[in-house]
Parts: C-alpha cells; structure tokens; sequence
C-alpha cells in the first residue's frame, strides 16, 4: 500500500464516520436515554411531543411533510395507500435502518408529528400508529382519521 492509497484509504474512513456520527446520536438518545429517563410512558410521551412539534411547524402539505422528514432526520417518508379513513406511510432509509437495530426502537414521534400534521392539513381528527417490518427493514405509520370528528 502506497502513501497515497492510503490517505485516500484515511480519507474515505473519516467520510464514513461523518455520515454516521449524527444517526450514533441520535441512537443514543431516542432509543437509550430517552426510555430510559422516560420509563414505561416513553412512547406515549414521545407521540404527544411529536403532536407538539407538528403544531410548532405547521406545514402547508403531504410534500412539505415529507421533506420534513428527510430534512430532519426522520427517515425517508413515502405514502404507500391512502383509503377513505386510513392512509398509510413507509418510513424508510439509513436512519430507520441504524434505529431497528436498537432493542425497543419507538417511533411514535414520527406517528404523532404525522398524526398531528395529517389532522393540520385535513382539518379532521387523526391518530397514528407504527408498526416494524423486519423482512423489509422499514416502518409503517398508519394515520387513522375520524370523518365525523371534524374540526
């Protein structure tokens, strides 16, 4: 090995660990501490914060929505069905991908920032749910809304 090839070598590893840095942050304090601090209520606590982030960031549609995610850090969102009271959302990427590998990852701050933007923008109580998809390496949010449950 050269001096060169392995600068080039240094270099490609000092890359690697810069896109991995913020997904081992993030790990550590969604899926350790945050239970951990939390205790039993942590989902319950982390939906109704992701309902109160969506309602600091109002957002004007599904698009804008989904660059939130990506821009943020949630994962790759995508909508997979959308039915009369039911509409249905992968959550995909590096992201939900390092997540899964945590022993109880949550992600029911993604379900209540979804939830809360989805009742935002259709002016219709909504709630959601997530669910893992192992075979997949994905999660599905699912966005349940109540049509007679108007706003």
């Amino acid at each position: 090995m050269t001096i060169q090839d392995n600068e080039q070598f240094v270099e490609e590893m000092q890359e690697v660990q810069k896109e991995q840095e913020p997904i081992s942050g993030l790990r550590l304090l969604r899926d350790q501490l945050l239970p951990n601090l939390l205790g039993e209520e942590h989902s319950a606590i982390l939906y109704w914060a992701g309902k109160e982030l969506a309602r600091q960031h109002p957002l004007e549609n599904e698009a804008a929505t989904i660059q939130f995610f990506h821009t943020y850090g949630f994962g790759t969102l995508t909508q997979s069905s959308a039915k009369k009271q039911t509409v249905q959302y992968i959550l995909s990427g590096d992201i939900v991908l390092s997540r899964m590998e945590s022993k109880e990852p949550s992600f029911s701050l993604e379900a209540g920032f979804l939830a809360q933007q989805h009742q935002l923008q259709q002016n219709i109580y909504s709630e959601a749910s997530f669910e893992f998809i192992p075979r997949k390496k994905l999660v599905r949010l699912v966005v349940q809304t109540d049509k007679k449950a108007a706003l």
